[in-house]
């Protein structure tokens, strides 16, 4: 599994990560396999230095999750999204029939109207990350992309055998 890939705007970004997933509190559930994408908020820090210095940034928690995962490979019957992410906890699962039935489209509408998606999460007065969120559309065919490599992964090479899940349930290499 790749590690966590971000695209970046100034104030905001999308992370994207394989996911292999298996709920310890409903077993019954059975793994999950595929991509989770995370709408976060990025803030630079403002610690002196030279014109040479490089920037810092802190990627905070999630403001809103999109989870493309799959009971077996291409079953696409697990996905599903957290519009709203308190403290970054997910809230319940919302299942959305175009999501399910079109995942990558239905992704990429959400990503090129990253101020609606903000609105959504509850975020107080998302057009003022109108700017990030144009710099977030232009991305959205790169972040649909790897999306979809991350599935592609997951379904053509079968799912791999997993040496350890941590607490959360989540694969450990």
């Amino acid at each position: 599994m790749l590690s966590m890939r971000l695209f970046l705007a100034d104030r905001l970004c999308v992370s994207v990560e394989d996911t292999d997933f298996l709920n310890p509190n409903r077993l019954e559930d059975g793994r999950e396999c595929g991509v989770r994408l995370e709408i976060r908020f990025v803030q630079a820090d403002d610690f002196p230095g030279s014109i040479y210095a490089s920037r810092g940034l802190s990627v905070g928690r999630a403001v809103c999750r999109f989870d493309l995962l799959e009971s077996a490979p291409g079953a696409q019957d697990r996905m599903h999204w957290h519009p709203d992410m308190p403290n970054g906890e997910a809230t319940a699962r919302l299942f959305d029939d175009e999501l399910r039935a079109d995942p990558l489209g239905w992704l990429s509408k959400r990503l090129t109207d990253a101020v609606g998606t903000l609105e959504l999460a509850g975020v107080d007065d998302p057009k003022r990350y109108a700017r990030d969120a144009e710099t977030l559309a232009r991305q959205a065919d790169a972040i649909v992309a790897e999306a979809a490599a991350g599935l592609d992964r997951f379904r053509s090479a079968g799912w791999p055998e997993v040496a350890g899940r941590d607490e959360r349930g989540m694969a450990v290499a």
